[in-house]
């Protein structure tokens, strides 16, 4: 896989690596002392926020992507690994830039690799995302196309501190230099 596609990957499981961020990057952002279920930015309904990730794997040639030992770094296998790594951000510029509310941290493996011709690829992601507050995990599935990363709806499965027993959904978004988390919270 060249560089450019591998970039992809990284970006789409980052998405995912965002999503668990979303509500409580909001709900940080707004300054509400309130669980992450409460008003946000972005949105107008109180359970619905939204916020962009920010790829931030720095280094060369491709630090976001670890290939299986033995296997080509050039092409997926079976049980690579895409690192994530965002800078999460209130999803309004603000000057020059987007006002940075937290970071995420996880990974993404994958599992199921098509045979020729086949269209699917799958990787199993958890990611935690740390806001002001405290913190929130994501998991679930996410799809590629070819090595195209698709626009996924992961689960949110936990959290600790103010978003402790948070659940509900995130729905991963791509744009050309950031995603764009859409997160649900029940």
């Amino acid at each position: 896989m060249n560089r450019s596609a591998r970039r992809a990957a990284v970006i789409g499981s980052a998405a995912l690596a965002v999503a668990v961020g979303t509500a409580g990057a909001a709900a940080a952002a707004s300054g509400s002392s309130s669980a992450p279920h409460h008003r946000g930015t972005a949105t107008p309904d109180a359970s619905t926020l939204t916020v962009f990730a920010f790829d931030i794997n720095n280094g060369g040639p491709d630090p976001g992507f670890i290939p299986v030992p033995g296997t080509s770094p050039g092409s997926f296998a079976q049980g690579d690994e895409l690192i994530i790594n965002d800078q999460l951000t209130l999803p309004k510029l603000v000057g020059k830039g987007f006002p940075i509310i937290g970071h995420d941290s996880g990974v993404c493996t994958l599992t199921r690799l098509p045979e020729r011709d086949a269209r699917q690829t799958y990787a199993s992601c958890v990611v935690t995302a740390v806001v002001r507050g405290g913190s929130l995990t994501v998991q679930g599935i996410l799809s590629f196309h070819g090595q195209q990363p698709l626009p996924a709806t992961l689960a949110v499965t936990g959290g600790t501190g103010r978003y402790t027993g948070a659940a509900g959904t995130v729905h991963v978004g791509f744009a050309r230099d950031h995603k764009i988390l859409t997160f649900r919270l029940r």
